[in-house]
């Protein structure tokens, strides 16, 4: 009689360890996604944070504030009389200056619009409308120096920057710098005021 072999069973603890190590592999994947998600949602809101930061609207100091945080042009002995690099020191400025007042006339409208009409105490009121009046008259001349300021960017366009208006000579790096919007030389403005002193009288 031939004995029969009998028939060896596949071990099932194999399988198990198998199953057990995938399990293992697919947690610590999972585990590596999650970190990577939370990174990039981290690394997100910090970008969010920064874009805010940028986007904020500066507040715009006045005009001896804003004058006085230009930085001086360096100026070289071989180069020319407003040249191209001159040119664009002064255009950044001229925008710079320009983009500042313009927030400023925004907030002064919404302010406008935002405010209630009723008032439920009068001194409140005449306060109120003093103080709106002192802001709308500051407002205005800055409506003026913002006409000044295209016209500014207007001659930078036309090559009649930096020179004066009256006499045609060179109005000066500096003297530019301190007031931007000059359309005249030192000596034509100084002619120009003693004219007016003398028509109009000492203010």
């Amino acid at each position: 009689m031939a004995i029969k072999k009998q028939k060896q069973k596949k071990s099932p603890p194999k399988k198990i360890e198998t199953d057990k190590n995938k399990k293992l592999s697919i947690a610590v994947a999972k585990k590596k996604v999650t970190k990577t998600t939370v990174k990039k949602k981290v690394k997100k809101t910090v970008a969010k944070k920064k874009k805010l930061k940028v986007s904020a609207k500066p507040k715009y100091q006045g005009e001896k504030n804003f004058l006085a945080s230009i930085q001086p042009y360096k100026i070289k002995k071989t180069e020319r009389y407003m040249n191209a690099r001159q040119k664009k020191h002064f255009i950044e400025i001229l925008e710079r200056w320009q983009s500042l007042l313009v927030v400023e006339q925004d907030r002064t409208a919404d302010k406008l619009q935002d405010i209630a009409g009723n008032f439920p105490d009068e001194s409140d009121r005449a306060t109120h409308e003093e103080g709106f009046t002192l802001e709308l008259k500051t407002r205005e001349r800055e409506r003026r120096l913002l006409n000044k300021i295209d016209s500014a960017v207007e001659s930078i366009d036309q090559n009649d920057y930096g020179f004066c208006s009256a006499c045609g000579i060179e109005i000066g790096i500096r003297r530019l710098e301190a007031r931007p919007t000059a359309t005249r030389c030192i000596d034509c403005k100084t002619l120009e005021e003693i004219h007016e002193k003398q028509q109009f009288g000492s203010v």
